[in-house]
Parts: C-alpha cells; structure tokens; sequence
C-alpha cells in the first residue's frame, strides 16, 4: 500500500471514530437466525436514552432484537444483541423471560421471606400479560416480599425470579 492510500485510510478511521453517535436504531425479528437485511426496522429516528418499548408485539409471540448504533450522518454499526430486561412498578429490573408460548407472569406475595415458596399467596387470577402490576391489598408502611413466575399457553411455571422486598409508602 502506498503512503497516500495509507493517510487516507487512516483519515477516513479517525473520522468514523471522531463522528458522535445520537442513538439507536431498533430492529425485530421473530427468527433469530434470519440474515440480519430481512429484520424489521422499528425506530424512524434514533433511540437516544437506550430505552424503547415494542408496543407491536402480540401476546405468545417469541421476538429477537437487535441494536445499531446510529452516527450523527445517519450511518449506522454493525447490529448487536442488546440485553432485553424489564423494571417493575418498585424499580426492580427482571430479566426477560425466553419462553416461546410465553404468555404472562404470575405475582406472589408474602409478608414473611422465610415462608416455603408454595405457601405464598398468588395476587393474580389469569397470568398477568405486561410487566407492571399494582398490588392494590397493601397497607401502608408495611413491608411486602414479591417473587414472580413466567407462565406459559399450558398454565406451566417457570422457575420462580428472585424475591423482592418492597415497603408500601
């Protein structure tokens, strides 16, 4: 390589790494070995905070998401596989459950941690389709502990999450 082609390739480097990416752009799929080109992009503009929620998706519906970093030209990374959590109402962040005939979340409760699991009450009659609940049988300024259960299209659990302890304010 000559010492032009050299220089300019070394230019052309600095000025992908000098560029400042403005966010993300979002792409799904419900194949996660389909070539990336045939994934559905869903973000018209970046995603800047790092944040974003499928309001798209149908319930027992398995996706795959995959992230490109976008630059202030509009040129985009190579995708990579984000890490897929949610937060419930206290702020705890889960993470996401991969069932495939996933289809909601069971919410048990105690006031004791020590209690065996299978003496814990279920808060919930049909699973629980989103990742927010309120729990509307609390009192204030008591303390509560929550494990959840991923449920699938047959009523089969998951393991139980970790528990959580959360005071009613």
């Amino acid at each position: 390589m000559n010492k032009h082609k050299l220089k300019a390739k070394r230019k052309l480097l600095r000025e992908r790494v000098d560029k400042k990416y403005v966010g993300f752009h979002v792409y799904r799929s419900v194949n996660e070995n389909l070539p990336f080109i045939f994934w559905e992009r869903l973000t018209d503009a970046p995603v800047q905070d790092g944040n974003f929620n499928d309001q798209a998706t149908e319930i027992g519906q398995r996706y795959f998401y995959k992230l490109t970093q976008v630059d202030a030209d509009g040129n985009e990374s190579q995708p990579i596989t984000p890490k897929t959590t949610f937060t419930d109402h206290a702020g705890n962040t889960h993470e996401q459950n991969p069932l495939a005939d996933f289809v909601g979340y069971n919410m048990y409760r105690s006031a004791n941690k020590n209690v065996p699991l299978a003496q814990w009450e279920r808060r919930n009659k049909k699973p629980i389709p989103t990742t927010e609940y309120k729990d509307e049988g609390v009192e204030s300024g008591e303390i509560y502990f929550y494990y959840v259960r991923a449920v699938d299209s047959e009523g089969n659990e998951s393991a139980p999450s970790e528990i959580t302890r959360v005071i009613r304010k």
